[in-house]
């Protein structure tokens, strides 16, 4: 894929300047904040084949996604290749697959989301520092793991994405022409230190914030505004925990009100010694009682618990890589009755359709869990996509969402299988199952039987064989499983009266 020339974008916080070097397959999208760079781990053509396609998915990504949606978006393409990797490690006994590593500007703040041995380093006046991920070494390399960081970008640094090791060495904090010279002209040298005599061309990728007018562009004044090093959030939603702080604190200043209001001085056994003129306030002269000020108190603490549980079903949704509910996002005033009411319906028709709910009503084992591991049968390693729940034979097995049934019957190894199609493109299948309960093309709830556990197909044991897939992709059923009891809790504590 040719490179594409930087250009100054329409959104200021994505204004950055980029330069390549040594990069066959490099992507270039300053006007929605996106860069990334995909290297083949060898010269087979099904690799750089696949490197070209990531960055055409990418490229082919729309304008007017917002920062949140384009992370979710980026990460969902690169863990993709990250499963294919794996695969194809375990089978051919090697490491072998696409480097990827893409940087979603949101000035200052940059996420970097990676797949497999490529460097992310931060060039400043103290010289060139490795950046870790998900809290890993810079030195701990993975090559079949999907992880993502996000740092600040302060002004004058540079952000250094690399195919190769770099060193300090490489850019000595001496050498300060390197934060001097144009993006494409550092990208270039540090390509050349880094490239070994019998070593394929290396490839790297520089970012600048651009802090003066490029080409004779003028910037927007918002620009050097949000290039400050105050804090800003890639999603729109407030934190959960400022949330918390704010309801508690409203609570809190209802309650001193209303104490404030119901306070009465005692007669004093003794006449004072001047008179006091001023009168304690009477709640009957404003209008107010003890109960009506109870109730207020009440319906606020009921909004506060709503508000909180309307954040944590967002952050949920947003950690299981799942879209928000169509519909206005819940921005402005996080306390409104109306902006509640509304988000919490649309939350209240999304969920039942999303699989949250248990398969399993009885104490079950989790005998394997997601992941690759030694077929119990075939002694192969290989990819388990599922996870193994042991109860009793004939354990009623419940659906975990409202959906409709795509197969039910033999199905391989799977034994008697029930597969269900639920929103936002999520399947559920039930495997090993004894008898089954529902046919092709039946409408389920959250709850509904699907069958009875068993041990048919490939089994060794009574068991069901619980597995979500996101289209074709199988993904680890536990984090949806784990999220549909937290959130159980939380909606308990909303709407309790």
């Amino acid at each position: 894929m040719p490179e594409v020339a930087p250009r100054p974008g329409a959104a200021p916080r994505a204004a950055c300047d980029a330069g390549i070097a040594g990069a066959s397959y490099a992507l270039s999208r300053p006007e929605i904040g996106l860069w990334a760079l995909a290297v083949p781990g060898s010269e087979v053509p099904d690799l750089r084949d696949e490197a070209a396609a990531v960055l055409r998915d990418l490229a082919a990504l729309p304008a007017g996604l917002s920062r949140a949606e384009l992370a979710r978006a980026v990460r969902r393409r690169i863990e993709r290749d990250a499963l294919r990797s794996t695969h194809r490690q375990q089978s051919r006994g090697r490491s072998e697959g696409v480097s990827i590593l893409a940087a979603i500007v949101s000035l200052p703040h940059v996420m970097c989301v990676r797949t497999g041995e490529i460097g992310l380093y931060r060039l400043g006046p103290k010289g060139l520092a490795a950046i870790a991920f998900d809290g890993r070494s810079p030195s701990e390399k993975t090559s079949s793991r999907t992880e993502a960081t996000r740092i600040q970008l302060e002004t004058g640094e540079r952000l250094v994405l690399a195919s190769c090791d770099l060193t300090i060495d490489m850019a000595r904090p001496v050498d300060a022409s390197l934060l001097r010279e144009p993006p494409d002209a550092v990208a270039r040298r540090l390509a050349a230190c880094a490239a070994a005599p019998d070593a394929r061309e290396p490839a790297v990728l520089v970012l600048a914030a651009r802090t003066a007018p490029h080409d004779g562009v003028s910037q927007p004044a918002s620009q050097s505004r949000d290039r400050s090093p105050r804090r800003t959030r890639l999603a729109g939603r407030a934190p959960l925990p400022l949330l918390l702080g704010v309801g508690a604190l409203a609570v809190l200043t209802v309650l001193a009100v209303a104490l404030a209001l119901s306070y009465q001085p005692r007669s004093p056994e003794t006449e004072p010694p001047a008179p006091v003129d001023a009168a304690g306030p009477d709640l009957a002269a404003l209008g107010l009682s003890s109960a009506d000020v109870a109730a207020t108190d009440r319906r606020l603490a009921q909004t506060v618990r709503l508000a909180v549980a309307v954040a944590a079903v967002d952050r949920a949704l947003d950690r299981l890589d799942l879209p928000p509910p169509a519909g206005p996002a819940l921005n402005a005033d996080p306390f409104s009755p109306a902006a509640l009411d509304a988000h919490a319906r649309l939350l209240a028709a999304r969920l039942p359709e999303l699989p949250l709910a248990p398969p399993l009503r009885v104490a079950y084992q989790k005998s394997s869990p997601f992941g690759v591991r030694v077929h119990p049968i075939t002694g192969l390693t290989i990819m388990h996509t599922g996870v193994d729940l042991v109860a009793p034979a004939g354990t009623s097995i419940f659906a975990t969402g409202a959906g409709r049934v795509l197969r039910s019957g033999i199905a391989g190894g799977y034994g008697n299988m029930v597969e269900i199609q639920h929103a936002d493109g999520l399947v559920t299948r039930y495997a090993h199952m004894q008898s089954l309960a529902v046919g092709v093309g039946d409408p389920v709830m959250a709850g509904t039987v699907v069958g009875a556990l068993g041990s048919t197909g490939e089994s060794t044991g009574p068991h069901l064989h619980y597995e979500i897939r996101r289209g074709d992709v199988a993904v680890d059923p536990m984090p949806f499983l784990e999220t549909g009891q937290a959130l159980k809790d939380v909606l308990l504590i909303a709407f309790r009266k």
